[in-house]
């Protein structure tokens, strides 16, 4: 497959996590912004490493650090529900990582 390809699909499920956690955090919808946010982080997760393998990436270290934004992407729902963070900070803490895994993909800066 083309990773131009890749890269589509690892952008749209992008879009499909934040629309899952997004739903999430206004507390309607059941179960159906979950689904959208897990679909969402396992295409992302799959469609970024078959990018990075057709690309020849290999494992860089900015890549690693975008693991660990997802990571924490797909834990906030946990996080909002146990009362760790709250609602605000969780659409905060949101914007703040999908600003930095674009900006760890833009300019690769280790």
């Amino acid at each position: 497959m083309d990773p131009k390809l890749y890269h589509l699909i690892h952008v749209a499920a992008a879009l499909l996590v934040f629309l899952g956690l997004g739903g999430m955090l206004t507390g309607q919808g059941g179960k159906a912004y979950a689904v959208l946010h897990g679909i969402g982080l396992l295409a992302m997760l799959v469609a970024g490493i078959g990018f990075a393998h057709k690309s020849g990436l290999g494992w860089p270290n900015w890549m690693i650090a975008k693991i660990g934004v997802w990571l924490l992407i797909g834990a906030m729902p946990v996080l909002v529900k146990r009362g760790v963070i709250g609602a605000l900070g969780a659409v905060v803490l949101a914007i703040g990582l999908g600003a930095t895994a674009v900006w760890l993909a833009y300019y690769k800066p280790f």
